[in-house]
């Protein structure tokens, strides 16, 4: 009888595989499970990588030297990791086993676990058939629909072929660079593909702080009335253009107070007009791991491990890798099943958007197949979580996603924003004031609301006294420095300061790493000393810095955010098919080889 072998990436995985198919089999001890038509394996992790130096070519090993570089494999070897060597045999021999006749891809859903699943086959000299097994959600249904649903493997051939190069890219560039700089600078100092242009953000910020010279200005405010009630705040605002408040000199600000101090005034404009603020879009892993940060202190990894374990151990959460902050209308059939799970937690708001949703005459701007690829946003799935079952921090990620479901499909905030213009003679004062007429999806996310500010009801030609008018000293300050969420921004557009939400999507496809990896190289660079953390603060040590500093003076284009976005780009395009593989690696080869040739002789 012929036997579908399925290879999970984790022995948790592939129990619930195992318990969805009904198998009840044996060998769970010696690495496997087996039924009667199913052989269920796993791969706990990475199993198989690229191999050392020494092993792609003799010439390498030993003491480090110039004269080994460049290293460039014709052909990458790959080796088992030690720890591993015995499951790897497992794999190996039931993916070869005559009754053996199909072989199902059941690792993560995504660039790296397709990575980890083609190495094993590859290692494994095996050809038989390839399935793919692709997981959304960990939820019994879930399995089952992916386990009916499976894909022919070739339609993730590119994304295969994608993390190949990823990883040969990765491998050229760190082993290359980094032994020819620690050999040029008599100490060990690593580079990476990704990891040395994050190291330069973090660089850039250091030396823009340290060398910012804060300077003082002035601002003049105070309080307005019509006749003896509502007084109103405003602020002095200078000419010609009338749209900067600051004031460089202490004097002129005491001019300003003096000339202008209980005088009579009157309206000079008064604008209102009504404003809404659109509900936002779901999260993808990086804007949620920005949101936990800002909220909750938690790094990038806390959080990746978090929503990891909500998907795979709870199975509340769908798959969180996703960089896609959109849902499918086929997924949007089944969303009232999803609220439903949200619904004992969340009452009021689960049901604000199941009217919405049951109303019908909206479109959901979060419902667009276009913009997803592997995976769709992070959603709660429609098993009902149990809070006393969940960690404190598991809720909190948890809570997050649930009240961001609910509030993409509840209605816009609306308000009616005001601007009162003020004139003392030849000075200009401003006022501006905010009352929402419905909070809308703000009451999901009741902490990003801003009180109302009501302004009394003035028309133009109105008199006006300035009633305790002072001028109030403030410094200009430096930029920040970068937190886990604000560094995880800047990562999603290669170091670029974009906050408006439709062009950083535009821009996703340039960023440096991707979701699933991004945190993991915040974690590589504290590891390795080139920054530190203080409090939510991340802060370039001076190691980073002297990294920083000899390799952006002898090899820009490594440390270049854009450019390292542009090669992210070009991945991504190998997964759609757009670039080939070999024409890639061609690129990273010959920049290698070339820098490498230029270097040995340089002078640092």
């Amino acid at each position: 009888m012929s036997k579908q072998l399925i290879l999970a990436e984790k022995p948790s995985v592939a129990r619930e595989i195992s318990r969805v198919l009904g198998i009840r089999g044996t060998g769970g001890r010696n690495g496997f499970i087996e039924g009667p038509g199913h052989v269920v394996t796993w791969a706990v992790g990475h199993l198989v990588n690229i191999a050392e130096p020494e092993v792609q070519n003799t010439a390498w090993a030993g003491r480090w030297s110039l004269g080994q570089l460049p290293m460039i494999p014709i052909r990458f070897t790959l080796g088992i990791l030690p720890r591993t060597q015995d499951q790897f045999e497992t794999i190996k021999h039931l993916m070869n086993r005559d009754d053996v006749t199909e072989i199902v891809n059941a690792t993560d859903a995504g660039r790296e676990g397709e990575l980890i699943f083609r190495r094993i086959y590859l290692k494994a000299q095996c050809a038989k058939p390839i399935l793919r097994l692709w997981a959304n959600d960990m939820t019994e249904e879930g399995l089952k629909k992916s386990l009916a649903g499976l894909m022919a493997g070739e339609k993730k051939r590119n994304l295969g072929l994608a993390a190949f190069a990823r990883a040969e890219a990765d491998w050229l560039i760190g082993m290359n660079f980094s032994r020819l700089f620690t050999l040029k600078a008599g100490s060990l100092l690593t580079v990476g593909r990704v990891q040395t242009p994050v190291l330069k953000l973090l660089v850039d910020r250091r030396r823009e702080i340290e060398h910012f010279v804060p300077k003082d200005y002035w601002i003049v405010e105070g309080n307005f009335a019509k006749g003896e009630n509502d007084p109103f705040k405003a602020v002095w605002f200078a000419p010609k253009e009338y749209q900067e408040n600051k004031i460089w000199e202490e004097q002129e600000a005491a001019d300003t107070v003096n000339r202008c101090r209980d005088r009579e005034g009157s309206v000079l404009g008064v604008t209102s007009k009504q404003g809404r603020q659109n509900p936002p879009l779901p999260f993808d892993l990086t804007t949620l791991q920005r949101e936990a940060n800002t909220r909750f202190g938690y790094s990038a990894k806390q959080t990746l491990g978090i929503a990891q374990d909500l998907y795979e151990k709870k199975k509340v959460l769908t798959y969180p890798r996703t960089d896609s902050r959109y849902l499918t209308r086929e997924l949007f059939k089944e969303v009232l099943t999803h609220l439903r799970s949200v619904y004992p937690h969340f009452p009021d708001i689960a049901q604000r958007a199941a009217t919405e949703i049951k109303d019908g005459k909206r479109k959901f701007t979060c419902v667009n197949d276009k913009k997803v690829s592997d995976h769709h946003a992070i959603i709660p799935t429609a098993r009902k979580a149990v809070r006393e079952q969940l960690t404190p921090d598991q809720w909190n990620v948890y809570e997050m996603v649930c009240r961001r479901f609910c509030a993409v499909f509840m209605v816009p905030a609306t308000f009616k924003s005001s601007v009162v213009w003020v004139e003392v003679d030849s000075d200009r004062f401003k006022a501006t004031g905010k009352i929402f007429k419905d909070r809308g999806w703000l009451t999901a996310e009741p902490w990003r609301a801003a009180k109302d500010n009501p302004l009394p009801l003035l028309k133009k030609g109105d008199p006006v006294r300035s009633l305790d008018l002072e001028s109030v000293k403030r410094s200009t300050k430096p930029p920040a420095h970068f937190t886990d969420a604000t560094l995880l921004g800047a990562m999603e557009t290669a170091g670029k300061l974009v906050e408006d939400q439709e062009l950083r999507e535009a821009m996703k496809e340039r960023g440096l790493g991707t979701p699933a990896t991004r945190a993991q190289v915040i974690e590589t660079l504290l590891s390795r000393n080139y920054v530190e953390k203080q409090g939510k603060k991340l802060i370039a040590t001076p190691t980073g810095e002297r990294a920083i500093s000899m390799i952006d003076h002898m090899l820009p284009v490594v440390a270049s955010p854009e450019m390292t976005g542009e090669w992210e780009s070009k991945l991504k395009a190998i997964e759609t098919g757009k670039m080939t593989y070999s024409a890639f690696m061609h690129e990273i080869r010959h920049m290698v080889a070339g820098n490498v040739q230029s270097l040995r002789q340089a002078r640092f």
